[in-house]
């Protein structure tokens, strides 16, 4: 009898963990729209990947809970916090069906310039960034949304205006991450996709490149 409460209470338990940590991407049915089956198990395997950094990290198994704390450490502190390294992190997104990464990611290889103040490197080949498309997919899920909410019009816009995100609306987010909920697929997504594009130094991948390329510099 005992044997069968643990079960049972175990079983409770892990149920309760997997509904806070997953999220139904296609509830959204402008989601399902633009993405098809595949390309959605690539969103939900990047969602869970963050997931799990944001619930490590806060040490609590609240999912929307754990992204609020973890923009609220990214609002208040001083230092410039990297969740993920870049070598981890490009391992996972590469791990992915190519057909899964470009419905948002891209990666650019040719850094034209970095001024170090006491030396400036040009046109370095092979400096890997990672970069959310203006041309892709989430561009064009964000832009259908966007017309039931000013927010995601401004970031589709943006994007594709800038090619990027600008550094105003990147302080934005984390300062007023309290107007979002995270359970909600448009914005757990937009989370992860914020968290995901937040990407080491330049002095890191500076020093790494030329640790890398010690006989290949450009003259």
């Amino acid at each position: 009898m005992n044997k069968f409460i643990v079960i049972i209470s175990f079983i409770l338990v892990s149920s309760q963990l997997w509904s806070q940590k997953n999220i139904d991407l296609t509830s959204d049915e402008y989601l399902v729209k633009f993405f098809n089956v595949t390309e959605i198990k690539g969103l939900e395997s990047m969602i869970s990947y963050v997931d799990n950094m944001v619930l490590n990290r806060k040490n609590i198994t609240d999912t929307n809970k754990a992204y609020h704390l973890f923009f609220e450490e990214i609002a208040r502190s001083k230092a410039y916090i990297i969740p993920f390294g870049d070598i981890e992190k490009y391992e996972f997104l590469e791990s992915l069906n190519p057909i899964q990464f470009a419905t948002i990611w891209r990666f650019g290889y040719k850094m034209s310039m970095i001024n170090t103040g006491d030396t400036i490197y040009r046109n370095l080949d092979n400096f890997k960034m990672l970069n959310v498309k203006s041309n892709s997919k989430y561009m064009d899920y964000l832009k259908e949304i966007g017309k039931n909410d000013p927010y995601f019009k401004f970031l589709q816009q943006e994007f594709e205006g800038a090619g990027s995100l600008m550094a105003d609306s990147a302080e934005w987010f984390p300062k007023n991450h309290a107007q979002f909920d995270f359970n909600i697929p448009k914005n757990r997504l937009w989370a992860v996709v914020f968290i995901l594009r937040i990407e080491e130094t330049l002095e890191m991948k500076l020093d790494r490149y030329l640790k890398n390329n010690k006989n290949n510099l450009p003259e």
